[in-house]
């Protein structure tokens, strides 16, 4: 049968046609997305890693426009905010991830003056991590997954800590561990510091860097600013180097304009001689003292002077256009740099923020692997133990501590506290000061962050 029987068949053929297969492929991620009830009631906060995706319907080309710049993956920072290309840092603490990318979506509308809203999709590329303490075998952090539970966790850190005879060497190793982990955040944290400086300067123009003032009294300061002004120096100089053949080629065309404007001078004149002597020889071929030919021969020679007139005229207007386009290029070499900058500063921003988190735990597992396992070492000689499961969860304004069981589901950036304590241990009271000291941890994490 004829396809002119099927005009729907056609027409969806002409649109599937019109529409960008990398768009295909994202429309039907959207919809094989698995949990999309669950993910909804899931709050964003510090630590999520979330991935975006922007897409824009131009009904003018009937065709879908890919925000290329904004997709890609982000981290929540430690003040709650994802930062952007284009739309900056927008607050997404709190919010489901739909929320997010409504809030993409409008804020992109504004900013750009889309008439109509374009799509957007958010997804939990990973969760912020849970922390696992005390009386289990590996304490530290662990990445999420829904519906973990308190078992599930203690599973990701070995189990249940069990007493042997090497119980003391595994303390030291896991002390020398963590001091371990420390000293390479710190010496990272020391570079990105004196790196946002750096591109600080950058973007004011400036030639100098500043010690950053966590810096001032680290006998290594100077070292890595001294490291960093080579950086600097040498995308300056590149930069300088391409605007001075972009200003060496301008001023080629200038003085190619200056040249062919004396070749119009002096085109005009031997116009203007050739006129006057063909107006000359038409009056005396009109009195019979002169032959046609020659007055035929002169009509051709002005006709090649106002050919060549014209050559000029088109390669001056050729030569400004260039000189016009060496302007824009130069300005668009150097909007390209501050633009590369601003996004390897938020960058760094980034990274300063997770390396904040990785001081903070390691830290804390300092601490406990010197003070705080070694004395439950001491305080668990007995054979018959009691288990107590601690939640310590950050709220919007406070920490709070909560008993838990072996099935509690556990959210994420969760501390799970493991204690074990004897049943004939007269101490009662440790648990209570136990979590004095993680409230402590929590709100030194909190400022630090």
């Amino acid at each position: 049968m004829s396809s002119h029987g099927y005009p729907l068949i056609r027409t969806i053929r002409s649109a599937v046609q019109s529409v960008k297969g990398s768009f295909i492929l994202w429309i039907i991620f959207l919809l094989i997305l698995p949990g999309e009830a669950a993910a909804a009631e899931y709050r964003l906060g510090p630590q999520d890693k979330i991935r975006i995706k922007v897409a824009e319907w131009r009904a003018g080309k009937s065709e879908y426009f890919d925000w290329g710049i904004l997709m890609g993956e982000y981290t929540v920072n430690a003040s709650g905010s994802v930062a952007l290309p284009l739309l900056g840092n927008l607050s997404a603490k709190g919010l489901t991830v739909d929320e997010l990318a409504k809030l993409v979506a409008e804020t992109l509308q504004m900013r750009a003056g889309i008439p109509n809203r374009p799509d957007a999709a958010v997804e939990i590329v990973q969760y912020r991590p849970i922390y696992v303490v005390g009386s289990v075998q590996q304490p530290g952090e662990y990445a999420y997954r829904p519906a973990l539970t308190v078992l599930q966790a203690i599973g990701l850190s070995g189990g249940l800590y069990r007493q042997t005879e090497s119980g003391l060497i595994r303390l030291e190793r896991d002390r020398v561990t963590a001091i371990g982990s420390y000293e390479s955040a710190r010496l990272e944290m020391r570079r990105l510091l004196v790196r946002r400086e750096r591109l600080a300067t950058e973007l004011a123009s400036g030639s100098q860097i500043p010690i950053p003032d966590d810096l001032r009294d680290d006998p290594d300061a100077s070292r890595l600013i001294a490291d960093e002004v080579a950086v600097m120096n040498t995308r300056s100089d590149a930069l300088r180097s391409q605007l001075a053949a972009n200003a060496e080629l301008k001023d080629l065309f200038s003085k190619e304009i200056v040249n062919l404007e004396q070749k119009v001078a002096a085109q005009e004149r031997q116009i203007a001689i050739a006129r006057r002597e063909l107006q000359t020889v038409g009056g005396l071929v009109e009195k019979g003292l002169a032959v046609n030919s020659r007055e035929f021969a002169l009509e051709r020679t002005l006709a090649d002077l106002e050919s060549k007139m014209l050559d000029y005229t088109t390669a001056i207007l050729r030569a400004r256009q260039e000189v016009s386009k060496a302007d824009r290029d130069a300005t668009d070499l150097q909007a390209e740099r501050k633009a590369k900058i601003e996004s390897e500063r938020q960058e760094t921003e980034a990274a300063i923020d997770q390396l904040k988190s990785r001081l903070s735990t390691s830290q804390s597992l300092i601490n406990e692997a010197t003070s705080v396992a070694p004395r439950l070492l001491m305080e668990r000689m007995e054979a018959t133990r009691q288990i107590t499961f601690w939640i310590v969860r950050r709220g919007d304004s406070s920490t709070v501590r909560i008993s838990a069981d072996a099935d509690t589901t556990v959210e994420p950036g969760d501390v799970i506290q493991v204690e074990q304590s004897s049943t004939t241990d007269a101490r009662a009271d440790w648990p209570d000061r136990n979590a004095v000291s993680m409230d402590s941890n929590m709100q030194s994490r909190s400022k630090a962050n």
